[in-house]
């Protein structure tokens, strides 16, 4: 099937989808969690200052300094070495006159600070403030510092961050964001691009619109065969009924929607759960749904080499029934006509012949002896045949055993009346038109070459006889005559006399083989007359 549209391809359409999904994800997940980075580096800068403030106001050398026991001087040693290994910006002591007492630049100490956010310090306030001072903008920490004996205010303390380090630490973080997204990115296209040619390869190469028009084809063909359809999953739930399915089962009296029912509940025993469990396909059995004579097949469905499935086929065998008898009907009158044919070119020549020698008193005695001959054959099956359908189907079988030159006999005591049902009538032409066929290709092309035949009636009983002057039948195969696709003559073969012994069983008449005394076979064919034959 050829690509569909000139447009773009699944695969193509699965793999811009999948990436632009990709892109609009990665970019609001990175933004967002730059956001949330950045956010966090502040939080930290400020949680930090914030404890290393209340770390400094408690220490001994600052409250001692505040107090005036100790020289101003160590608080700058002290705070300078604490910065240094805290990594801040800065860390300032004041004394309650925002006198600063140490700074990172000497210069500044003994000066106010700068900023103008010390304020609710003084008022034994801890917070956190964004301010410009000496060394820029600055995330700080204020603290206050209290006499461990009197408990009053002696002094604060801050301890800063520059906002530019904080930005800094930010920055960083969305860096490490953007790589992150970057390397989804280049990992997400490609796998964007193996996912749709995953999935085109599910899907057998095809596009959508191939699928579609592939399923619509497929359905359409589903629901126009002659044949039933049904199929089940693994689940042995049935995933499809046709309408001819659909039909049969009216036949059968199976009502209610059949598709997602369990198969044993809506067809019991139909074989298909041991085709699953075995994965052994079934051709042509004879089954029954309900009492409707059906011939179905079973074949497991494989999907990458596992069965996944099974699907049935069956058909009304009463309408194969009646397709074979008009075959066969049809291939009788046609070597009936052909035989006839040849038979009389022959006759033909031989006359012209006569004609060209002027043998003309022998040309009357052929003539004449050709014609009491066809008469005798039509007079004795006219007036014993008085079905004319049985009769003329024998007319022509004469014919067609002259034609092979094989003398074909009818018995006297032969006898049909007329009346018969359509039903019996056909069953009489199939079981002569298979018995006289296989009478005939018994016969060696040396030797005695002759078919005897009898239609003897007893009460509502019909007798049909045929025997033949063959090599007659082998002790091991008499068992094996009325099995299905047994044949001695080769393959594709083994079909009439199976057929014809289950039509007879069918409508209560036999069907038996036996050699005769001498040489040949003989078969034997018992049926009632009145009998109601199945269509």
């Amino acid at each position: 099937m050829g690509r569909a549209g000139s447009g773009i391809g699944l695969r193509t359409r699965i793999t811009l989808l999948v990436c632009a999904i990709l892109v609009l994800v990665l970019l609001v997940t990175g933004t967002m969690e730059s956001l949330r980075a950045e956010r966090l580096v502040w939080e930290q800068a400020g949680d930090k200052a914030l404890l290393l403030s209340q770390v400094t106001a408690r220490s001994e050398v600052v409250v001692d300094v505040l107090r005036g026991r100790r020289p101003a001087a160590q608080v700058q040693t002290f705070t300078e070495q604490l910065r240094a290994a805290s990594q801040v910006d800065f860390i300032v002591v004041m004394n309650m006159n925002r006198i600063r007492l140490s700074h990172p630049n000497p210069s500044l100490i003994g000066a106010q600070f700068v900023g103008g956010d010390d304020a609710d310090v003084y008022l034994g306030r801890t917070y956190i403030s964004t301010a410009t001072g000496t060394l820029g903008t600055s995330q700080r920490a204020f603290v206050p510092v209290f006499d461990p004996a009197s408990g009053r205010q002696i002094g604060a303390v801050s301890v800063g961050i520059l906002v530019k380090g904080v930005d800094r630490s930010a920055a960083s973080a969305r860096r490490r964001v953007a790589l992150g997204i970057l390397v989804g990115f280049l990992v997400g296209v490609p796998g964007a691009f193996f996912l749709a040619g995953r999935i085109k390869r599910v899907l057998m190469g095809m596009e959508p619109v191939e699928i579609a028009t592939l399923l619509q084809q497929r359905m359409a063909l589903l629901h126009c065969v002659r044949e039933g359809v049904v199929a089940i999953d693994r689940g042995l739930r049935i995933t499809l009924v046709n309408e001819e399915a659909s039909r049969l089962f009216e036949l059968a009296g199976i009502q209610g929607q059949a598709v997602g029912r369990p198969v044993e509940e809506v067809l019991p025993h139909s074989g298909m759960a041991e085709v699953l469990a075995s994965g052994q396909a079934e051709y042509d059995r004879d089954d029954a749904i309900n009492g409707l004579r059906i011939l179905a097949s079973r074949v497991p469905v494989l999907v990458d080499g596992e069965i996944t499935g099974v699907v049935a086929t069956f058909r009304d065998r009463t309408e194969l029934r009646q397709l074979a008898e008009q075959l066969s009907g049809v291939r009788h009158y046609a070597d009936a006509l052909r035989s006839q044919t040849h038979e009389f070119m022959n006759k033909l020549h031989v006359i012209l012949g006569l004609i060209r020698l002027g043998e003309y008193q022998r040309l009357g005695s052929y003539i004449a002896g050709i014609t009491d001959r066809q008469q005798d054959e039509i007079g004795l099956v006219t007036q014993r045949i008085k079905e004319p359908v049985i009769a003329g189907f024998l007319l022509a079988r004469f014919s067609s055993a002259r034609e092979q030159n094989v003398e074909m006999r009818m018995d006297e005591d032969s006898h049909v009346p007329p009346g018969l049902g359509d039903g019996v009538v056909h069953l009489v032409v199939t079981v002569l038109g298979n018995l006289l066929e296989n009478a005939v290709e018994s016969l060696a092309p040396d030797g005695e070459r002759r078919v005897d035949l009898s239609l003897v009636p007893a009460g509502s009983w019909l007798t049909i006889r045929v025997a033949d002057t063959g090599l007659g039948l082998a002790p091991e195969v008499l068992p094996l005559l009325f099995s299905r696709n047994f044949s001695t003559k080769g393959e594709n073969r083994g079909f009439g006399l199976y057929h014809c012994a289950r039509r007879l069983a069918d409508a209560g008449g036999t069907l038996a083989a036996a050699n005769r005394e001498g040489c040949g076979a003989v078969f034997t064919a018992v049926l009632e007359i009145d009998a109601e034959v199945p269509e």
